[in-house]
């Protein structure tokens, strides 16, 4: 099978780049039909933290707990926790924020806690109500 076009540097080049083009277009294809989780933002760059496991490992199980509320830090006693006034827990903290915070909001709370060691975890129903209930309640916050 021989053509006019056969020898043409152009045609091969065309073909190459035309093979390169369907390559990424099968490889995206395949990227996004298997994305495992899908993260939106809003316009006031909200996201849902989602955890992926429920299993605890005992690893976790002494961590001091933190509740970040209201752009405060409480302890379990629902007190303003104040980690420049505590005595340092050498396991570690687990914060737990709301289930919607930006982005943004999360590193500058990494930022804030750099010298502790930290794991965020996403605040649950139950968290939130009694944090609600009780510093709510008590005033503590407007």
């Amino acid at each position: 099978m021989n053509s006019e076009y056969s020898n043409n540097p152009l045609t091969e080049v065309a073909l190459a780049l035309s093979m390169a083009f369907f390559s990424i277009m099968v490889l995206t294809i395949f990227a996004l039909s298997h994305k495992s989780k899908t993260v939106t933002t809003t316009s006031n760059e909200k996201i849902s933290v989602s955890s992926p496991s429920s299993v605890k490992t005992k690893k976790n199980e002494n961590r001091g707990i933190i509740f970040y509320f209201e752009d405060n830090f409480y302890n379990k006693n629902f007190k303003k926790w104040d980690f420049n006034r505590q005595t340092l827990n050498p396991n570690g903290y687990t914060v737990a924020v709301p289930s919607e915070i930006s982005v943004k909001k999360l590193f500058e709370i990494r930022q804030e806690l750099k010298e502790l060691d930290i794991k965020i975890t996403q605040q649950n129903k139950k968290w939130n109500d009694a944090l609600n209930k009780n510093i709510k309640k008590k005033g503590l916050i407007k």
